[in-house]
């Protein structure tokens, strides 16, 4: 096995551990504010249940899976979802300035989908470039 490809794979096994992880987190915070008596905190702890489910998700199929993608695909699957972030955020503008939407809980989950949103417009762009480059 070529240094390369030892990278690759060691990059890849970190995405999934740190996706898991991020999601096992957004997971325990969303539980946590989803049972506050307030719209606003709920909102963002329902946003933080369901992106943090879906996080875990794909963290764990990718480990149980033991999946090597091959680099060219990783890295297009990683910069497609850069541009999907991309929109995840101009969503959770929308909802914060209550442009559809009015109510606390709509800005709520403005908030939770920009937080979400911004870690994995971050975590994506990232990782793309970081593959590109071995």
């Amino acid at each position: 096995m070529d240094n390369n490809t030892q990278k690759f794979i060691f990059v890849q096994n970190q995405i999934s551990i740190i996706l898991l992880g991020w999601g096992l987190i957004s997971l325990l915070m969303g539980a946590t504010l989803f049972y506050f008596n307030n719209d606003f905190i709920r909102g963002i702890g329902t946003q933080f249940l369901a992106w943090g489910l879906g996080n875990s998700l794909i963290g764990m199929f990718i480990i149980i899976r033991k999946s090597q993608y091959s680099s060219k695909k990783l890295v297009k699957i990683l910069l497609f979802n850069s541009f999907l972030d991309l929109i995840y955020l101009l969503i959770a503008i929308v909802l914060i300035f209550e442009i559809f939407i009015n109510g606390d809980s709509a800005v709520g989950h403005g908030f939770g989908v920009l937080f979400q949103g911004f870690f994995l417009l971050i975590f994506d762009t990232y990782y793309g470039i970081r593959i590109l480059r071995i």
